[in-house]
């Protein structure tokens, strides 16, 4: 299942908005739902709202909203493609388990027409479970810590981490590491006796050891699974990677992942920053439970990663599943510079104080790909905060002013030029202070 369009007809300070979410014409998938979407727009504008919205197919819309009167979604359609069926929902609730509290009114087309609530109930009632569509929500608040409620997240369909604890996660490889580790440090004890009980039988201790070399080329350890298809390939940019070589000194090594630097030193979990531990909380869920087919909400991807790392994290977060569709909420420029410009829903108030959706092509022209007058990734930062994020300077007050005196500056050297005396004494001290302040500003110094 894939959400392709919202239509909101009056909730809060949305009114009579409809969202398309499907790829435009003249791109190869046209009419397809897109694979990733990132919401943007100031703060007030619904950006988490609208992520709720969408979450609310699965999700208890009171799990969701701290306050929330269930007559208020009664004006929320999200049209959604469900196998060979297209419905929209009304009310998005979830309040119990039986089907007719699920959705409590639902409106849905099939075939070309319109069935009733009790046809529509029927439906869900026979495929619900064979509805493969899972719901994974990674709030802004996610949590830090790998404290564990010691819940079975692969049996969830839906998966809340604002309730949710996010260390169960490890509990879906916990058991496969510690039944490998045990199984090495039997062979190792093995290999022990028989050098103790026969030590002067060089081909049994042989024996035992080729035993060992044996069973690590046949069996595969799921740590270096781990690693390799997962932790690693993240862990590098932040100079850190899994630590491989299993020493075990307690039980409470066993079952347990552990981090190293690049030179080889352990790091404690404690002294991980905010934003590996934000990573890895977020990148373990998406890798461990194999989401296929998932609908995925993720609010403020960018929390506590340093830029360089925000430029390539929603690369990495969809390259960890297949066949899902994902929804960020976000305030950075880098993040939204990852998406083309069909990808990205920017809501803005307009005079009354409803939202709307601003759209990067012209007003009357046709959503196509030719149409797109703005494109993200052609965009340096500045050129994002501008163009994308609306702020009138992308530069402070101060910049502001220094480049005025830097101007006035190479006005007067230019004049002193002009009159052959820009080797003067007062020629080069101005020249001194211009060269510094232009370096300051990285601004080009040369006088043309």
């Amino acid at each position: 299942m894939k959400i392709t369009d919202i239509y909101i007809r009056n909730f809060h300070q949305f009114k009579d908005i409809h969202i398309d979410l499907t790829y435009p014409e003249g791109h190869p998938k046209a009419g397809e739902p897109l694979e990733k979407v990132c919401i943007i727009g100031q703060s007030g504008t619904g950006k988490t709202t609208l992520l709720k919205i969408v979450g609310g197919h699965a999700f208890t819309i009171a799990d969701l909203f701290d306050e929330y009167d269930p007559k208020e979604f009664e004006d929320v359609f999200v049209s959604m493609k469900v196998s060979d069926l297209a419905f929209s929902v009304d009310v998005i609730r979830e309040e119990a388990s039986d089907i007719q509290d699920y959705y409590q009114f639902i409106h849905s087309k099939f075939d070309g027409k319109d069935i009733g609530f009790e046809d529509a109930i029927k439906y869900l009632e026979e495929n619900l479970e064979a509805i493969k569509t899972h719901f994974i929500y990674f709030p802004a608040d996610l949590k830090y810590e790998f404290e564990s409620g010691n819940s079975n997240l692969s049996n969830k369909k839906v998966i809340n981490f604002k309730h949710e604890k996010v260390g169960d996660i490890w509990n879906l490889v916990f058991n496969e590491i510690q039944k490998f580790q045990e199984e090495e440090i039997r062979l190792k004890q093995e290999i022990a006796s028989v050098a103790v009980e026969k030590s002067s039988d060089i081909k049994a201790i042989q024996r035992s050891v080729r035993k060992l070399e044996r069973w690590r080329k046949s069996s595969e350890n799921p740590i270096n699974r781990l690693a390799d298809e997962c932790l690693d390939p993240i862990l590098k940019h932040l100079n850190l990677r899994v630590k491989r070589e299993f020493k075990f000194e307690s039980k409470n090594d066993l079952g347990i992942v552990k981090l190293e630097d690049l030179k080889g030193n352990e790091v404690p979990y404690h002294l991980l920053s905010t934003g590996t531990k934000q990573i890895l909380l977020t990148a373990l869920p998406l890798y461990l439970l194999k989401p296929d087919q998932t609908l995925i909400l993720c609010d403020e991807p960018e929390r506590s990663l340093y830029p360089t790392m925000q430029k390539f994290i929603i690369d990495y977060y969809t390259s960890l599943t297949k066949n899902s569709q994902f929804f960020f909420a976000t305030h950075s420029p880098i993040i939204a510079s990852s998406f083309e410009p069909w990808e990205i829903v920017e809501l803005k108030f307009d005079e009354k104080g409803y939202i709307f959706q601003e759209k990067y092509y012209p007003e009357g022209a046709e959503r196509h790909v030719d149409n797109y007058t703005i494109i993200p990734s052609y965009l340096t930062y500045d050129l994002m905060l501008s163009k994308v994020f609306d702020m009138d300077e992308t530069h402070s007050h101060d910049r502001s002013e220094k480049i005025t005196e830097v101007l006035m500056l190479r006005n007067q050297l230019l004049e002193l030029k002009k009159i052959d005396q820009h080797k003067s004494a007062k020629a080069q001290k101005l020249y001194k202070k211009y060269r510094d302040l232009a370096s300051k500003l990285f601004w080009d110094f040369e006088l043309q």
